[in-house]
């Protein structure tokens, strides 16, 4: 079966760690999914973590750095997972709204809040559909939330993920139709965007988080402006 939900846990107590997994597993035979879950034993563990993952168990309180300045450090750097917040101090809450916590789960962890705080993220997973496209004359599957951008070449349309690039002969006002209307939009009459890579929208350019530049045609600058806002607030 296909993964369905990427997570990752960073605690320092082992038992929270085996708590998390069990939960994980009923959650996972309720809903009828698979998962895969990274487990994580500090913050400077954690630092040097880069799998890619749909949200974060993060413990606030671990000893050297605590889990609230180890978001800080991630969010310095780009990073920006979704974060759940597993705590027993709920003075810190405020500290960890400050460093864009998605959800808190507070211990001892009740199965209830969990597969609440789980159900939320998968809700805002969009994205997750497979399109077709080819690399090297092969057919090969993408998972539209990995696509920074489409770009059309000719009669066909290059699509670019983080380290790879595709083709297909299908054109890109097909491709604007078939792709999750909430992830992405046509920005220009060449290029479509995945809102969820974008860093910055300048005047005329959309700076997408690998540093690679798209042009925004003048028309379409406050409707981008405007599903980007949507999304950065709904779905990231």
């Amino acid at each position: 079966m296909e993964v369905s939900v990427k997570a990752a846990i960073c605690d320092d107590e082992r038992h929270i760690h085996g708590t998390v997994q069990k939960l994980m597993d009923n959650y996972a035979k309720q809903q009828g999914i698979s998962y895969k879950m990274h487990h994580i034993y500090s913050a400077q563990e954690l630092l040097s973590f880069e799998e890619e993952i749909d949200f974060l168990l993060l413990d606030i309180d671990m000893p050297k750095m605590d889990g609230i300045e180890a978001a800080r450090i991630l969010n310095a750097r780009g990073i920006n997972y979704k974060i759940v917040m597993l705590t027993s101090k709920a003075e810190r809450f405020k500290e960890a709204f400050k460093i864009g916590a998605f959800r808190f789960v507070t211990k001892p962890i009740l199965a209830e809040e969990f597969f609440e705080a789980v159900d939320e993220v998968r809700e805002r997973m969009t994205g997750m559909a497979k399109i077709q496209a080819y690399r090297d004359g092969v057919l090969y599957e993408v998972v539209q939330r990995d696509i920074l951008y489409l770009m059309a070449d000719g009669n066909a349309v290059r699509i670019f993920t983080k380290h790879e690039e595709y083709r297909s002969e299908k054109p890109l006002k097909e491709w604007a139709k078939e792709l999750d209307e909430r992830v992405f939009f046509m920005c220009h009459r060449s290029y479509i965007i995945n809102l969820g890579k974008i860093a910055e929208i300048e005047k005329d350019l959309a700076i997408l988080t690998s540093g690679e530049k798209v042009p925004i045609a003048r028309r379409k600058r406050t409707d981008l402006q405007q599903s980007f806002m949507i999304f950065d607030t709904k779905r990231r």
